[in-house]
């Protein structure tokens, strides 16, 4: 599963989605991924109501950079 959400990733441009469709069990594994790799995700019910097991994930690859290095606090005197 994480080498797919990795390789979606390099895929996708920043701002990109993927709709994936499968059981709320498999979609919260997903979700937990896809939010570590900084994509915005929400899980939703489908057009069967919310009683379904069968959920839908939205995940949007978020446009973000590196903070940048920290420099070296200490000045040598």
């Amino acid at each position: 599963m994480v080498d797919i959400l990795l390789e979606m990733d390099r895929i996708l441009r920043p701002e990109g989605s993927v709709i994936l469709r499968d059981d709320v069990d498999v979609l919260t594994k997903v979700k937990i991924i896809a939010d570590e790799m900084q994509w915005d995700t929400r899980i939703t019910d489908h057009e069967e109501g919310p009683y379904e097991r069968q959920k839908i994930l939205i995940a949007v690859k978020e446009y973000w950079t590196a903070p940048p290095p920290e420099r070296n606090q200490h000045s040598n005197h």
